[in-house]
């Protein structure tokens, strides 16, 4: 156990705990406190409105805050932001309870939510860094594992308390904490800083047209990967299936995200990335009209949403790998950034969207939407590979 501390043959591979340590609680923090304060917002208010509005809070503070990290990297070293950000992270959580009212918390979640894009945004360009090319969607794909598994342990402390306690709002802050720990002890190298003129905001623009197949898949998989969670219930409540079936539906397309995104990093790091890419487009374009095929059947459903959403997690994954295959060095952060940027992006944009495709409709229009997120960007990866093909 010492020599894994101090060793240098594994300063690669503390960074990469530390890095993905970040992952898991962040996840953690997502399953607790999404539904924590979704319900008790319900509560406050019987608003669906407001409760809609403060989760679109966090996806707004990804569009702020992404564009902004690769300057504060440029300023101070990653690990300081890391910390600094799950240190103000921990204090806001502490803040809800005390001021149970709507306005605060809209801010509150709001600075939460900036706190967590930087560490989001530092920790995947810090492993992006220094995993080695042979491995990159492998361990990228650990990184997204570890993101869904804390977002599971976090659904299942949710369900431990009751939503009218004010404990989990302090356990939240204490697993921010604990957070700090493997990135402040474990030795390994830096994150590379960005020079000053790769942080500005042309660079993070030049980054997004240079590498557009891999920010488009950050874009479609923010649409897929929210629509999934947010309006998949809505939708099989409106063609009649029990709440049972429901949460069962849910469960498979939680398990799909934490199994296949380990097997699919590596099958990209052997395959090539933008095939991988390729075929998980494809599967995410079929998927939701396999689901509308399903019908009401949920033995047909469930492998089918497992499959659908845990092949559609890839896009994160594989994207941000293609990232570190473009750029190295300082130049990834804002690249990071352009990608972060874009999943929060399609996370805004497509509730709006599927919510009134299904009005206009009905629930096949989350169908159209979640296929044509997947199929957009399956075509411009097939027209691209096209001209590549032609060029060659």
């Amino acid at each position: 156990m010492i020599t894994l501390l101090n060793a240098p043959q594994y300063a690669n591979n503390r960074a990469l705990f530390a890095a993905i340590s970040c992952a898991a609680v962040c996840g953690i923090i997502f399953g607790l406190s999404i539904p924590l304060i979704s319900l008790r917002l319900e509560f406050m208010t019987g608003s669906g409105l407001v409760v809609g509005l403060n989760g679109a809070a966090l996806a707004i503070s990804t569009l702020v805050m992404a564009p902004l990290v690769p300057r504060l990297m440029a300023m101070a070293p990653a690990r300081t932001l890391l910390i600094g950000s799950l240190v103000l992270s921990a204090a806001v959580f502490l803040l809800f309870p005390i001021l149970p009212s709507v306005v605060p918390w809209f801010i509150l979640r709001f600075v939460v939510g900036c706190f967590i894009t930087v560490v989001f945004v530092v920790s995947e360009t810090w492993i992006n860094q220094i995993v080695t090319p042979e491995r990159r969607a492998f361990m990228l794909g650990v990184y997204g594992t570890a993101l869904a598994g804390g977002f599971g342990i976090g659904g299942l402390l949710f369900a431990v308390f009751s939503t009218a306690e004010v404990l989990p709002f302090y356990l939240a802050s204490g697993i921010f904490l604990l957070g700090i720990i493997p990135v402040a002890l474990l030795n390994g190298p830096q994150a590379t800083a960005p020079a000053h003129e790769d942080s500005s905001m042309r660079a993070i623009l030049a980054a997004a047209g240079s590498a557009p197949a891999a920010i488009l898949a950050g874009l479609a998989f923010g649409a897929i990967e929210t629509l999934t969670f947010s309006m998949l219930p809505v939708y099989a409540e409106r063609i009649a299936i029990d709440h049972t079936s429901i949460g069962v539906m849910v469960f498979a397309v939680a398990m799909g995200v934490l199994v296949f995104q380990i097997p699919l990093g590596w099958i990209a790091d052997r395959t090539g990335r933008r095939n991988t890419l390729l075929g998980v487009a494809l599967v995410a374009t079929l998927g939701p009209l396999l689901v509308w095929v399903a019908g009401t059947r949920i033995g047909l459903l469930v492998p089918i949403l497992f499959i659908q959403s845990g092949v559609a997690s890839g896009l994160y994954s594989v994207g941000l790998s293609l990232l570190g295959e473009r750029f190295t060095g300082g130049r990834i952060a804002a690249a990071n950034a352009a990608f972060i940027f874009a999943y929060g992006l399609g996370s805004l944009l497509s509730p709006p969207a599927a919510g009134l495709a299904m009005d206009g409709f009905g629930p096949a229009g989350l169908v159209v939407v979640l296929a044509a997120s997947a199929g957009a960007y399956l075509l411009f990866l097939a027209v691209t590979h096209l001209k590549a093909a032609r060029r060659s």
